[in-house]
């Protein structure tokens, strides 16, 4: 037996208390003067044993209430030695249905097979889900792939790149990763805009290669395509889909200038209404000297060209700062939503550094679009790439089970309690 926390074994120590308190409270002798003794009968010698010290059970059993209980703490476990599988197969839960690993499966012994979901269970014990299995992250899974008693690993995985988060991890074992090509791919209508007159619907297609959007632009008055609002507002339904509504409103730019930067005034007007023309969307442009009047909520970017410093906003601000080592034209700030400019524009470099593509990021049109099309996304990553970085173990790596006895501590705990009460109450202690 082993546990999982035993700084909390010094906590034995708190024995001491039980003893101490019943060799406090041991019944005192007294002397009592008597004439005669001869009316007095000998006492019993078992029952002056009893005395000293008192009630030996009650004794034991908070002694033990006190030990079980710092057990508890300690968190034992028992540990016995696992067995290895010389391979285990690991598959994705999105291709349990897929009659080729149906096939696959079959030839494989039973034991050896394990869906990559938590706890990796096996096969013929994990009830494969009605609705879309989600996407396992596939380095964290791999990292929890150690504590698997085998000798070999083998995955089988649709090799999503949206299952790819957060950085390589190193294991000790080689995991040998096989990307299943499921031939799926995906058409879906994601997102709509509505003005005046007309409905902008946005599609995007995907397959295991690439993701690509494209627009249809649709009059309300058309008979064949059925539009409706609920109640909020915010999505419209398309033939029976309902759709996340976004507002078609004019972008607003505010720009705070002084007359030390005539040109980059110029130049940056000059961006912004070729990207209005781009977007066919309305762009206003508001140049002032100060803030100080103005809600910096409504604008989609601010852009300061004045030599006072700067102080923090929480939209997207684009900040004069020359700097003679910067390969862009463009940088990226010190947080997340301030970018500088880093040099003086003028009618070369801003066609070269691409000014207008770069105003046009700051705008953030779509930064919400990537979550919503996160679903029906179907681009894939080669089994180099999801591989994970190995290094060489000495010895061989030994597997246990472990067993948690806590619940059954605590059982033992309140049937000490219980018994205890009863025989307190009993002696009276």
């Amino acid at each position: 037996m082993t546990f999982l926390n035993p700084s909390y074994l010094w906590a034995l120590m708190g024995i001491l208390v039980p003893i101490v308190i019943h060799l406090w409270n041991r019944k005192k002798v007294q002397t009592i003067k008597v004439g005669s003794i001869k009316m007095l009968t000998e006492s019993e010698p078992k029952r002056t044993s009893n005395i000293r010290p008192n009630e030996w059970w009650l004794l034991f059993l908070r002694i033990l209430m006190i030990s079980l209980l710092v057990f508890i703490l300690a968190e034992p476990i028992f540990k016995s030695e696992q067995e290895k599988e010389p391979i285990t197969y690991i598959i994705e839960p999105g291709l349990l249905n897929l009659k080729s690993m149906e096939q696959l499966l079959d030839s494989v012994p039973s034991d050896a097979q394990r869906v990559m979901a938590k706890g990796f269970p096996l096969v013929e014990e994990y009830d494969v889900p009605a609705t879309k299995s989600p996407v396992p992250k596939y380095w964290q899974m791999a990292q929890e792939m150690e504590h698997l008693a085998t000798d070999s690993i083998i995955v089988f995985t649709r090799g999503l790149a949206k299952g790819i988060r957060g950085m390589r991890p190193t294991t000790h074992q080689r995991i040998n990763w096989i990307v299943v090509d499921t031939g799926e791919d995906t058409t879906a209508l994601v997102e709509a805009t509505v003005d005046k007159d007309s409905v902008e619907l946005l599609f995007m297609a995907s397959d295991s290669k690439s993701l690509t959007y494209s627009t249809s632009n649709i009059s309300k008055n058309r008979k064949d395509i059925d539009f409706n609002f609920n109640a909020t507002k915010d999505s419209i339904r398309v033939n029976g889909d309902w759709i996340p509504l976004k507002a078609d409103k004019p972008l607003k730019i505010v720009i705070v200038a002084d007359d030390s930067h005539p040109n980059e005034l110029k130049y940056i007007k000059s961006a912004y209404r070729a990207l209005g023309k781009f977007l066919d969307k309305p762009i206003e442009i508001t140049s002032v000297n100060t803030i100080d009047d103005l809600d910096l909520d409504a604008y989609a970017t601010l852009v300061w060209l004045r030599e006072e410093k700067f102080g923090n906003h929480p939209i997207n601000t684009l900040i004069y700062r020359p700097d003679s080592l910067a390969s862009q034209l463009i940088v990226q700030g010190y947080s997340k939503n301030t970018f500088f400019l880093t040099g003086a524009l003028n009618s070369e470099n801003i066609v070269a550094q691409h000014l207008p593509e770069k105003l046009l990021e700051l705008l953030s049109l779509n930064e919400d679009l990537e979550e919503k099309v996160s679903d029906y996304d179907q681009r894939t990553m080669d089994a180099k790439q999801l591989q994970t970085l190995t290094f060489n173990q000495k010895g061989n790596k030994k597997y246990s089970n472990l067993y948690d006895i806590s619940k059954w501590i605590w059982l033992l705990l309140v049937i000490c309690a219980v018994v205890e009460r009863i025989l307190a109450k009993f002696r009276r202690q």
